[in-house]
Order: C-alpha cells, then sequence, then structure tokens
C-alpha cells in the first residue's frame, strides 16, 4: 500500500494556513453587515462602535400625585408618591445609597465619640435655600424641634425617637447627642431639613428642583440652577393628580404621563422595546409567615423548618407576584450592605421537610396526612382583607403547599386597612387568635429588628421570646462602626435560620414604568426612588426630537 503521509505538496501547511485566514476575513465582513473595509495596507478596520448618548439638558418628566397634594409639610408625608416629590425639593443631612449605606448629603462629614453617641457633624458650606437664604445649622435645629413636637403624626417619627439632643455649635457645625450609642444611630439623620424648620405654603429646600406652581391638581418643579451639586437634566418635573395607581397607568398608556411607580404585579405587559421600560426596584417590604408559638406542636424548630423547606416560594412569586419579589430566608434585604449571603438555607424541598417532622414525631397516614398520637396536624392559617389581593392569593397559595404537605390547614380572612391602627386582622395578630398567619412589614433602612424580636417591640408577633436574639439584634444598634455593624448583622441572620422564630418569604419589588427615551436610570431603590434624579435625562436625536 502506498504511503500518503508524503503525497501531499510540502507547502500544503502554509496554503491552508492562508486559506483560513482568508475565511476569518470574510467572516469579519459578513459580522459587520459590510461595513468592515480593507485600509490601504490591505488590514481590515472594524467600525467604530456607536458611542453612548451624551446626556443634555432639558426636557419633562411627568409622573403621578395622589389626591392629597396640596399637603406642603414632607415631615407629614404619608405616600411613596409625595415621598419621591419631596425628596426633589428637600435635602436630608444624610441620604442613604441603595445598598443602606448612610451617604452624605447636606451633611460633609461626621464623627463620633468612642461610645457613638455623641456625633459631631459638619454641615456643607455656600449651600443656598431656593429663597435665597443660606443653609445653617439653625435650620437644622429647628427642623429637629418641629420633627419632635410632630410626635407620631410625622413619617419620620422614629428619627426624632432615636436623637436626645441637638446644638449647633457654629453655622456649619452640631453636635447631636443621640439615645443610643452605636453606627445605626447615624440613620436619624435622614430627615428632610426646612428653611427654618417651617413648611411654607410655597416649599422652599435646598434639593434638585424648585417648586414653580403647587396646586392639589398639579405640582411643576424646575432644575435648580443653583443647586450646590451639578444642575440636573431634566429641566422639569410635572407632577399630575391621579386617583390611584391603575389610573396613573392608563394616563401613561394614554401618553400624558411618562413614567409611573407601581407595585403591579402585571406591570409587564408595558415593556415595549424602544418604546416603554419597566425596571423592577428593590422595596422594605417584607412578606414573612408568623408562626405562634403558644401552637404545642409549632414550637418545635424542626417542624418551623419542615414547614420553611415545603413552602415553594418560587412558585409564589412566579404565579401571583410576575416575579416582582425575591425569596429571601431573613429579614435582611438581599440588596443591603448587611446581607450574609451564607443565610440562604431553605430552598424547596420537601423530602427535606418530610425528614424533620418524622424527627418531631410527625408521620403520614395511607392518605398522605400528617399524625401524630392519633390526631392530624390542623392549624388556622390568617391573611388579611384588604385592596392588596396578591396577599389574598399567596394566602391561598400557601394554604394549598401545606395541604399537600399533609396539614389541614383553615384559612381566614380579616379586615384591614393600610391607613387605620385598628382592625380585625390586626386585633386577632395581638389575640394570638391564629396558628400562622401572613404578614408584611415594612422594615427600617437601618436594619432595626428590635421592634421584632423585643418582647414589647411594635412589630412582635406570634409570642416567640428568644433572648438571644434580642441580644443579637441589639448587638447590631449597638456595633460601633461599620465593619463592626456588618459582623453583627450577620451573627444575627445565622442564629435567626437556626432558631426560625417567624419564616421569611420574600422581599416585594415595586416597578417603574417609563418612556424608553428618559435615561440614565440607575441604582434605583423604595423608599427613595428619586435619588438619582439628577442624573437622568431625556435622550433626543440630531433633530432634537425625543427618540
Amino acid at each position: 500500500m502506498r504511503n500518503t503521509k508524503n503525497c501531499m505538496p510540502k507547502n500544503w501547511a502554509k496554503r491552508a494556513f492562508a486559506l483560513l485566514l482568508a475565511l476569518c476575513a470574510l467572516l469579519l465582513c459578513a459580522c459587520a453587515g459590510g461595513e468592515a473595509a480593507p485600509a490601504e495596507n490591505g488590514a481590515l478596520t472594524l467600525p467604530t462602535p456607536t458611542p453612548a448618548p451624551v446626556p443634555l439638558n432639558g426636557g419633562e418628566l411627568r409622573m403621578a400625585i395622589p389626591t392629597n397634594a396640596e399637603e406642603t409639610d414632607p415631615l407629614k408625608v404619608n405616600t411613596k408618591e409625595m415621598y419621591s416629590l419631596f425628596s426633589l425639593v428637600y435635602e436630608k443631612l444624610v441620604g442613604i445609597a441603595t445598598d443602606g449605606t448612610p451617604v452624605a448629603e447636606l451633611a460633609e462629614s461626621w464623627s463620633s465619640d468612642d461610645e457613638g453617641r455623641v456625633w459631631t457633624v459638619h454641615l456643607r458650606a455656600n449651600v443656598y435655600w431656593h429663597s435665597g437664604n443660606l443653609f445653617t445649622a439653625m435650620d437644622v435645629l429647628h427642623t429637629f424641634e418641629r420633627l419632635r413636637d410632630l410626635g407620631e403624626n410625622s413619617y419620620y417619627a422614629i428619627c426624632a425617637q432615636a436623637i436626645q439632643s441637638m446644638l449647633a455649635l457654629d453655622d456649619t457645625t452640631l453636635e447631636v447627642t443621640m439615645s443610643q450609642p452605636g453606627y445605626a444611630s447615624i440613620y436619624a439623620l435622614s430627615f428632610p431639613i426646612l428653611e427654618g424648620g417651617i413648611a411654607k405654603a410655597a416649599p422652599s429646600g435646598t434639593g434638585p428642583y424648585r417648586v414653580d406652581e403647587m396646586s392639589s391638581q398639579q405640582v411643576r418643579l424646575t432644575a435648580n440652577k443653583n443647586w450646590w451639586k451639578q444642575r440636573p437634566y431634566i429641566d422639569t418635573i410635572l407632577f399630575l393628580e391621579r386617583d390611584n395607581n391603575d389610573i396613573a397607568l392608563a394616563s401613561y398608556a394614554a401618553g400624558q404621563l411618562n413614567m409611573v411607580l407601581t407595585s403591579n404585579a402585571g406591570v409587564g405587559k408595558y415593556r415595549q422595546e424602544g418604546v416603554t421600560n419597566v425596571l423592577d426596584i428593590m422595596t422594605q417590604t417584607a412578606e414573612m409567615m408568623l408562626i405562634n408559638d403558644r401552637n404545642s406542636s409549632l414550637k418545635n424548630a424542626s417542624v418551623r423548618k419542615a414547614l420553611a423547606y415545603a413552602l415553594d416560594r418560587g412558585k409564589i412569586i412566579s404565579n401571583i407576584y410576575m416575579n416582582r419579589a425575591q425569596a429571601c430566608d431573613v429579614p435582611f434585604p438581599p440588596d443591603s450592605l448587611a446581607y450574609e449571603s451564607k443565610s440562604k438555607v431553605y430552598d424547596y424541598n420537601l423530602a427535606r421537610a418530610y425528614e424533620l417532622l418524622a424527627e418531631a414525631g410527625w408521620e403520614r397516614d395511607e392518605a398522605g396526612k400528617l399524625i401524630k398520637e392519633g390526631q392530624p396536624f390542623a392549624v388556622r392559617l390568617l391573611t388579611s382583607e384588604s385592596s392588596d389581593s396578591a396577599r389574598s392569593e399567596a394566602a391561598q397559595l400557601i394554604a394549598d403547599q401545606l395541604t399537600e404537605l399533609g396539614m389541614q390547614v383553615e384559612l381566614t380572612a380579616a379586615a384591614y386597612s393600610l391607613s387605620s391602627r385598628n382592625s380585625d386582622y390586626l386585633d386577632a395578630l395581638r389575640a394570638g387568635n391564629y396558628d400562622l398567619a401572613l404578614i408584611g412589614i415594612n422594615l427600617s433602612r437601618n436594619c432595626d429588628l428590635t421592634p421584632v424580636f423585643a418582647v414589647d417591640g411594635a412589630a412582635h408577633y406570634g409570642n416567640y421570646a428568644n433572648p438571644a436574639l434580642r441580644a443579637l439584634a441589639e448587638d447590631v444598634m449597638r456595633a460601633a462602626d461599620q465593619a463592626a455593624f456588618r459582623k453583627a448583622a450577620s451573627a444575627l441572620q445565622l442564629k435567626f435560620v437556626e432558631e426560625l422564630p417567624f419564616i421569611m418569604l420574600y422581599f416585594r419589588l415595586d416597578s417603574i414604568v417609563y418612556a424608553a427615551d428618559i435615561q440614565g436610570l440607575a441604582d434605583v431603590r423604595e423608599p427613595n426612588i428619586m435619588q438619582t434624579a439628577d442624573k437622568w435625562y431625556v435622550y433626543t436625536n440630531e433633530s432634537g426630537k425625543a427618540n
């Protein structure tokens, strides 16, 4: 047989390599859509990438406000929409970044004594009110005094409670003594500052936008050209009165608004490439299932863990919330600087749930029902009957999943109103008339969980008392610096998933529906969705028309 190894010409490899290069060149031309061209030396030049649009001044943002827009006092804000509006006009000493980190606003810097109780706050110099007057420490002092006088009637009551006293050392320096020592106390400086501490009929702040017109029908804001930071790009922000969020979304579809903040789970239908963007944003609303510790069966930690494994949160999030929620095993938002990733434990696992139930003495009979000492595992699941239909639907799905596990579930709904501190639902929670309860809590940005774990805490439900968990929650608040704060928060979360006093389900997501020509939205998060609005801009093409 002839040896074929030597049949090829000696220069075959070189010719094959040249052919390969030619093919690559053809492919490059094809991928570039025919735009690649040879240079004078024969080498290919690839097309230049299209540069990102350059932000320009101009344009108008149109949003919705509720029917109570005549309220001119930012300390009494009671809706997300009015919070957003006032955040553009008034500034705080200390803002809060999307990850929960305190950031400088009107306070340029701050430092504390060794305990973290007495803070020296240095204010920005040469900051002017929209009225033209100079901002000074006395404005802060008078605002704090008014905030303290308002008491529980203020949205920022928790800030006033955290501050023991405030003293103006000079025009740009404050001495603030906190009620409790610790790094977390600096969050108490996140309330809006008013000129002279007075809420005026014509609001005057130091923020990126000034009020040009204010009525119950609309509020017109214009860019503050004398802002201490760079002038905002968008010239005008117009807030138009709408009775409710559904009407606001309908107004968007009709072209009357070009941005809407909503908790509506079905907003995905508005997404249209090049026309409408839908941005999901994290909130502080933690949805959880309370466990009544008076129930002897639920008092067993293995049983509580079994329930956590038995709940298919992914199914609830996709079916009920249209993926506008994020599963989480601890009452710390997953985007928080203090979140401990090791706390992610309870993924859906029915096999593990049955193992834990068996450890607690529960077995399944021939029908798949859980039985212990001849008695079925029966529970009462309580939920709220309110305008939030998603929670009611989630409760039904949870009841179905627990029934599938083998439990007997009695689902009841009690009347609840967000605007009232008293309702059948809250009465049932306080009285312990339930075994399991689905509830949503709006957690504070400073990670303070002492109201949840302290027996006398405002958000303490479930009759569960664990001195170790309360002590760890207090350690978070007493931590001297950010590193100690994160370490203490980690310890609390790991202890939480071990003890499981209640079952964290997910954090709700809100959404922003907005026209695609509005650019620059980044680091957007509830509650202050307008925190970076000074960087937003309306993109226009060369003819000056919005794309």
